[in-house]
């Protein structure tokens, strides 16, 4: 259901991207600015192409959560946060 929605509503988007903690620094200037070209499941795993070949892979765990939020409506990013 996310990756349906995620594909309709976020492929051919650019995203800014950053770190709070730094500890995905890389990753989020790999993709900052760029347009997500697709989207692919595969188990409990989303995988994010975004062009220039950078590919986002979220694992959902045991809680299987996923939380979306407009821009300027999200909490303060947590010790856990990445991107």
């Amino acid at each position: 259901r996310l990756a349906f929605q995620h594909r309709r509503t976020l492929v051919g988007r650019r995203f800014r991207a950053s770190s709070p903690n730094g500890r995905f620094a890389d990753g989020a200037a790999a993709i900052d600015g760029r347009a997500l070209l697709h989207i692919e499941v595969h188990g409990k795993n989303l995988f994010y192409f975004f062009e220039g070949g950078a590919v986002v892979r979220i694992h959902f765990g045991m809680s299987g959560r996923f939380s979306t939020f407009e821009v300027g409506a999200a909490p303060e990013p947590r010790g856990t946060t990445r991107l």
